[in-house]
Formats: C-alpha cells, structure tokens, sequence
C-alpha cells in the first residue's frame, strides 16, 4: 500500500487540492475497472476525503474511507436505476435504501493513500452485494424498470350512495378531477409513476358511445389507453355507502401487449361517528395505500420485463459554430428523439465539445434516430460509430 504525505507550498497547494477535487467530482467515483484495468470486473472506484482534526490521522482516515465507500454505492445505485429512476425514486432512496447500502458492500481495498495539507485522500475499489440491493429496491416499492417512468391513465368511477359519476360520460367538457381520483393519482404518483393529468388535454376524436359508458369492457379500456398514449391504464370503482363504507376496486391493463397485469379490491368501515367529508377521504387515502402497494410492483415487474436497457453514450460534436449550435442539438434531442432522459456537456475544447447522453435503447436505435429526423436542426456526418465514442462532424 502506497502512502505518502506531501509538504507542498502554499501556491501550489490549491491548485492541486483542485485538481483532486474536480477529479473526485467529475466522475472519479463511479468507475468500472475492466480486465485490461488488472482488477476484478464491474469493480467500482472511489475517493474519499477527510480533514485531519488535532493531528488525528487515523479517524481522517477512516471518515475519508467512510465517504468513499458512501460515494461508491451511491454511484453505483445511480448507474443501476438512471436518472430518471432515481428521480422518480428519490425520497424513497434517501429514507429507505441508502441509509442502509453501505451494509451491503463485500469487499473493499485501498488503492492509494495521500495526505496534502491537512486534507487525506483515498483511492478505494469496492463491490458491492447486488442481489442484496436489488431486494431492498423491490421492498421499498422502487421502480425498477429501466427507462421512462410508467405512464398512467385512470379510468375510475366513483358511486355515493348510488349515484354513479365518472368523467369518460362527457370528456368534452373537460371534467376536474374527483376526490378519489385525486387521492390514487398522488399515491401512484409518489410510487415512482407517472398519472397523466387528462384534464390539460382531451384527445381531438370522436367518442362512440362504448367509450362512455361507466362499465367499459377490456377493448374500451384500451382504446381510451392508446388515446392518452398511456402505458398502463387503470379502471375500477370507488363505492362510499351512507359514509359508513368504502369499497375500492382497480384493475391495472398493460397497453403494449394489451393485457390485465392485475386487480384487487379493498373495503374498509368508516368510524362510526365520522360525518366529515374529510374523514371519509381519510378512510380512502389508507384504503388506496394498501391497495397500491399491493398492485403497484405487479404492474413495474410487467412493464419492466420488456424494457429497454439504458445506455449511456458518450458523443463528440466536431467544428460546431457556436455554442448556441449545442443549445439547439441538446433540445432537438430532448424534445424529439423519444428514448433521451439527459443531455449533459462533459468537455469542450477549441474545436468540438463531449456531450454524455442517456438512452433507453442501443446505440444503434439512437443514431437511426437522430440522423434520419426530419427536424434534425443541422447536417451531421458520423465520423465514428462503432467504438466506445460517438464522433459526429457538423460540416
């Protein structure tokens, strides 16, 4: 093991704690050694950093190790899930998941030690026990599919006392959403999915008649699916009689394959004194959490099953113009190339820039995609397709 304090003037003593500190921010912390790398594969590499209190150089150490192992599973949950996932996911990951993840790593080992100043730095390779973190995803309710979040549609009536009202009646007129859509839609949306709010826009079509009654048959459900361009439609009914019971009822139908991935229903008795309308939308709120917990991984395992794989691409755009030439790639890719979560720069040099996309799907797809659009904002020329780097020449 190599360690090594270095004494280093105050001048210069900035400049390379800078450079430490770009490198551990830029990336340093999430790399996977290959076979050429010595090391064992999809082994992930961190640094950490401490500063040395009273001349404690052994707890500097430890909380420099501590951080980098942090970083590293953090990292490796990021590269697991996509940005997508995670930000659909974040608050369950900070309370459920990370807390816990740096219980799961196998093994660690020191790649290099150094102290500048009064800073101490380590260079650590770590594994982490992945089946482990994947049962912790799936217990805290993650949504594992690899791609964008899962969009859905809700087609749920709702009957008081024998009244029954639902919005497909007259969609025309642009129908608020009810109570009790608007509970399921939050406790969906908090899951990781993503409702479609209907009530921004109604689909420009003619609605036969099958489309409007309250009990729609399957071919129906799936018809007013594909009108919202949804990924998952999800119909049933809420029954409150006389503010005494509650009965909810959901089924969850898969667009793609035109299938039911799943159904349940709940009662629950309301308290006996409860003569509030907000204690009847209490009883719902629990009712629709027990339930949702219950079809909510059915629905992301049926999905996520015939996903895309995320894949990460590393693009270099060759005598640009302008930087406003970027801007305009950067939004033609997020605004019409379906499949790009995320468009960062990573480099720019004199004559090109490095841009990091996130794609759901191959590299292939992504360059059918964008080379052939119609709306491509500029000519591209691919230089280089085949190998790790994407090189494309504006001229």
């Amino acid at each position: 093991m190599n360690r090594t304090i270095l004494k280093i003037k105050p001048g210069r003593k900035i400049n390379i704690i800078c450079c430490f500190f770009c490198f551990y921010f830029f990336g340093a912390c999430l790399l996977y050694a290959g076979p050429t790398g010595g090391r064992a594969k999809n082994e992930i590499l961190s640094i950490g950093t401490a500063r040395i209190v009273k001349g404690n150089l052994a707890r500097a150490k430890d909380n420099a190790i501590s951080m980098a192992l942090s970083k590293g599973v953090e990292n490796y949950i990021l590269h697991r899930l996509g940005s997508q996932a995670v930000a659909n996911n974040f608050m369950r990951l900070l309370k459920r998941v990370l807390p816990m993840a740096t219980k799961e790593i196998q093994d660690f080992h020191i790649l290099a030690e150094e102290q500048i100043g009064d800073e101490y730095y380590v260079f650590v390779g770590l594994r982490v026990n992945k089946e482990v973190i994947e049962g912790t995803f799936q217990k805290s309710d993650i949504i594992l599919r690899e791609g964008l979040p899962v969009k859905l549609l809700f087609l749920v009536s709702e009957t008081i006392d024998g009244k029954v009202s639902y919005w497909w009646k007259n969609p025309e007129d642009y129908p608020p959403l009810s109570s009790s859509e608007l509970v399921i839609y939050d406790i969906f949306r908090k899951k990781g999915f993503k409702p479609i709010n209907r009530t921004l826009s109604i689909p420009d079509t003619e609605y036969y008649k099958e489309l409007k009654v309250p009990d729609l048959q399957t071919a129906s459900v799936l018809k007013w699916g594909r009108l919202f361009s949804a990924d998952v439609v999800i119909s049933g009914h809420v029954d409150i009689i006389d503010e005494k019971e509650i009965t909810l009822m959901l089924k969850a139908f898969d667009l793609k394959n035109g299938l039911m991935i799943c159904q349940g229903i709940q009662t629950e008795n309301i308290t006996k004194n409860a003569t509030e309308k907000g204690d009847v939308m209490a009883a719902l709120e629990r009712l629709s959490n027990r339930l949702i917990a219950r079809l909510s991984p059915a629905i992301t395992r049926f999905v996520g099953s015939s996903s895309e794989e995320i894949s990460h691409l590393k693009i270099t755009m060759k005598r640009l113009s302008s930087y406003s030439e970027f801007r305009d790639f950067k939004d033609f890719l997020k605004k019409n190339i379906k499949g790009v979560s995320s468009v960062k720069l990573t480099r720019i040099k004199k004559n090109s820039l490095t841009v990091s996309v996130e794609f759901h799907g191959d590299r292939k797809d992504f360059l059918k995609h964008v080379l052939n659009h119609k709306h491509l904002p500029f000519p591209l020329y691919p230089e280089q397709t085949t190998s790790e780097e994407i090189i494309l020449d504006v001229r």
